[in-house]
């Protein structure tokens, strides 16, 4: 690979300067942590005796606690993803709602705004109609 151009992972293209998108970045970790647990369970097959709160178990294999263990964490976490995003989506949905509802406050608005401007144009077109030089009106009596 003399033209310095990184390979694409397969399924997909790598981003400008063949950096990772987050998606395939949190992929290869979790591959990362899936192997080093499978080694981790493989090295360690003894079996053991688990005591917890009122429940007792007696020689269950190491390699199966670390697995449900493993598992029961990495639901734990997606669940709480779910959580996060559901509250996330709903802030958006209120969030749009609160500016369609401030869109339609502003045509509102902008709909009586347009005729008290119009009203206003027509004062100021009758005052300019209206003598501008007061002394011409003085000398002339409202009868003649």
């Amino acid at each position: 690979m003399s033209g310095g151009k990184a390979l694409a992972p397969a399924g997909g293209e790598l981003k400008r300067g063949g950096k990772m998108s987050k998606t395939q970045f949190y992929f290869v970790l979790g591959l990362l942590f899936a192997v080093l647990v499978a080694i981790f369970a493989l090295q360690n097959t003894e079996s053991v005796d688990i005591k917890f709160l009122a429940w007792h178990f007696t020689a269950i294999s190491k390699v199966l606690v670390i697995l449900v263990s493993t598992i029961v964490g990495a639901l734990v976490v997606l669940f709480l993803g779910f959580s996060w995003q559901l509250k996330r989506y709903l802030y958006i949905r209120r969030l749009e709602g609160e500016v369609e509802s401030l869109k339609k406050e502003l045509e509102q608005a902008r709909q009586t705004a347009e005729p008290a401007a119009g009203a206003q144009e027509t004062q100021e077109s009758r005052r300019q109609e209206a003598p501008a030089d007061p002394e011409d009106s003085k000398g002339q009596s409202p009868g003649s």
